[in-house]
């Protein structure tokens, strides 16, 4: 058993840095400014093939019908190609490693409070581990995610997202419509001084969710309830995830009242903040707001160590907009929400606060990685950025 854990790990890993690197992983030529953003919505759902690392990411919460509290869920799809290229003169095989699918899951039940998570990864082989478009349709063992367009109506499409997360078993439609918010004026988002340090990026920060939440016992679902919510989907697709130097990063997605959305993120660097951070701020019926690194401002308030890991990550989060004239409080529903599978990092379901009140404003997710583990009484005095 741990010698077939550790042949993952250095799988994972394996991946994770080889397509930070390799050569050969940069063969599909650059898109010109924008290009991508003339696309139809469908055909922007689907995998962009030439580009390293891909992911479909969504974050959310739903409340059970006739309960006041809402949880928080997140599933996220990845699509790593590994530079795999078949040997001549052999015939091709269905266990080729060209493509390798991970699948990432996570529940905040906020009733104990618990959290719960799980992760899988695979190379795509027949239809256990797939991954196509037209419409887009993943499938990674038991989870799913799968595009839908309203044949009534070409503005109004469906995600829909099937995934298990220890006893729980969320099946979920996302409803959305119109065109993404891209979180660049460009579509790629620059998260370091490489070549390859970008990502084309776009986001539908709002979708509605409605679907049924299940309790697995004794092998079968039983206990299915009605479920209503709105969720954050992303889609990106880059050829490096972390630049000369980079560690991790923080990263939010809100939504601040029901007409006000807020990505903002801060590359890491080891034990400090990198200089390159920004975001995107889009009120309803105004154009987006995209943030450079001097319109943007991280303050870690609080920490929290990890008793899983020792990692020490940030606790509370202020977020300052000067151009904008605006400060957030971004506080955890729960301090341990802790993915610890490979590599260890935490994302979570986060209220948006008034600083000066500390009354609600919003809700949205926070993803943390790249921190330092650390010692019992080493993990007191946050590092924060400008």
């Amino acid at each position: 058993m741990k010698r077939k854990q550790s042949c993952r790990v250095l799988l994972i890993l394996g991946i994770i840095l080889w397509t930070g690197i390799h050569p050969m992983l940069s063969w599909s030529a650059p898109l010109p400014p924008g290009a991508e953003k003339s696309l139809a919505v469908p055909l922007l759902m689907d995998p962009h093939a030439g580009y390293a690392i891909e992911w479909w990411y969504l974050t959310g919460r739903i409340t059970v019908s006739g309960e006041s509290r809402a949880d928080g869920f997140e599933g996220t799809f990845f699509r790593f190609e590994t530079g795999y290229r078949h040997p001549k003169d052999l015939s091709p095989s269905p266990w080729e490693p060209k493509t390798v699918l991970s699948f990432h899951g996570a529940f905040t039940d906020r009733s104990r409070p618990t959290f719960l998570w799980t992760e899988s990864m695979g190379r795509t082989f027949r239809r256990s581990a797939a991954v196509g478009g037209r419409p887009l349709k993943i499938t990674l063992r038991s989870s799913r995610l799968e595009f839908h367009r309203d044949p009534h109506d070409p503005e109004r499409f469906s995600l829909h997202l099937l995934e298990q997360v220890k006893d729980r078993v969320l099946d979920l439609t996302l409803s959305g419509q119109g065109a993404p918010l891209w979180e660049s004026s460009t579509g790629k988002l620059v998260t370091g001084p490489g070549r390859n340090d970008w990502a084309w990026y776009f986001s539908y920060p709002s979708l509605k969710v409605s679907g049924r939440i299940g309790t697995v016992a004794h092998g079968t679902v039983e206990k299915w309830k009605p479920v209503t919510g709105v969720a954050w989907f992303d889609h990106e697709w880059t050829r490096a995830v972390l630049g000369k130097g980079q560690s991790g990063w923080i990263w939010l997605g809100g939504r601040i009242g029901k007409k006000t959305a807020l990505m903002a993120f801060e590359m890491q660097k080891k034990g400090h903040p990198d200089r390159f951070k920004g975001g995107t701020f889009k009120q309803e019926g105004k154009s987006p707001v995209w943030l450079g690194s001097g319109d943007i401002r991280f303050r870690v308030l609080s920490t929290w160590r990890s008793p899983h890991t020792t990692i020490c990550y940030p606790g509370q989060v202020l977020v300052t907009l000067p151009s904008q004239n605006k400060a957030f409080l971004i506080r955890p529903i729960a301090a341990d929400q802790e993915l610890g599978g490979v590599p260890s990092y935490w994302e979570g379901s986060v209220r948006i606060l008034d600083p000066v009140s500390q009354k609600p404003m919003g809700e949205g997710y926070l993803e943390l990685t790249g921190f330092p583990r650390s010692a019992p009484g080493e993990c007191l005095q946050p590092k924060s950025g400008g």
